[in-house]
């Protein structure tokens, strides 16, 4: 913030000198010194956003917002030390095309700019819910930072806007296009999830079938994943009466993700019998941290 304010305060005094702003108001003498700064910094930036996504993308998928990933978790100990391979190498890649398909620098700063203020608005309207719901502080106090610091960033968000055409389209299109995403897997999500609880196969009509199920029951064992805790699936109702025969043990998975960084191996699986013990039907339930 400090940083963009003494480039507007050089603007101010420069008006022609705004292509290159960050390091026209540098001091010559500083230079290079500076110069190694930003390129540090950049590095930390990308690496701290690159930590972001993964933390973004996963708290997305336990919401279902978002496809599941393969995660990795690079700490036994402390939560959200994660990394996502295929994400990585879409950031690799999108970041590729984006350098080289822009024609200018300038329309990437501008990018750059509506992204950067677009974080900032949205930290500071979490951080005063959390003051309101979590801390329990004052409400002046926290008014009075929601205007104070919501009102400089309108500002800055005012000046950036005008440059939607000069590069900060790009962000725009990349946000729309990610917000549909996750809006159409959310509503599917759900969708999905209320249809098994409402048509879930009766206990009762299991039994009146007997341990085949109606069927022949051949040697194997067969997974069923579903979503749910409790029940069965309509699908398996699916399987009895298309498929000439089903497996003689029957075990539905459900996949659960809990808050902590990594399930022990003891408490991953739990494991629990659905009908009688004759039918050879059961539950897992994986926990995955």
């Amino acid at each position: 913030l400090l940083g963009y304010l003494g480039q507007a305060a050089y603007l101010m005094q420069n008006q022609g000198d705004y292509t290159q702003v960050f390091y026209s108001s540098v001091p010559s003498g500083a230079f290079w010194p500076v110069l190694v700064i930003a390129n540090v910094a950049a590095l930390i930036a990308s690496r701290a956003m690159t930590t972001a996504t993964f933390s973004c993308i996963k708290q997305s998928t336990a919401l279902g917002c978002f496809p599941r990933l393969k995660i990795i978790h690079t700490s036994r100990k402390f939560m959200g030390q994660i990394y996502i391979p295929v994400l990585n190498w879409f950031l690799l890649a999108a970041c590729v095309v984006l350098v080289c398909s822009v024609p200018s620098v300038t329309e990437i700063g501008n990018a750059y700019g509506i992204a950067e203020l677009g974080v900032m608005m949205m930290t500071t309207i979490l951080v005063t819910l959390v003051m309101i719901l979590i801390w329990q502080i004052n409400i002046v106090i926290v008014m009075a930072f929601l205007i104070i610091f919501m009102g400089l960033e309108l500002t800055f968000f005012s000046s950036a806007i005008w440059f939607v055409g000069d590069g900060s389209w790009i962000i725009l299109i990349f946000a729309g296009v990610l917000f549909v995403v996750m809006s159409i897997w959310n509503y599917g999500s759900k969708l999905k999830y209320e249809t098994e609880v409402k048509q879930k196969m009766s206990m009762d009509l299991l039994r009146q079938l007997g341990p085949n199920l109606g069927t022949i029951r051949a040697p194997g064992i067969g997974l069923v994943y579903n979503e749910l805790a409790r029940g069965i699936p309509t699908i398996f109702g699916h399987f009895l009466t298309t498929l000439p025969a089903i497996h003689s043990m029957i075990i539905f998975v459900c996949v659960k993700y809990v808050p902590v960084p990594v399930v022990p191996e003891g408490e991953r699986f739990f494991f629990r019998r659905v009908c009688p013990k004759s039918y050879h039907m059961f539950r897992c339930i994986a926990r995955y941290g």
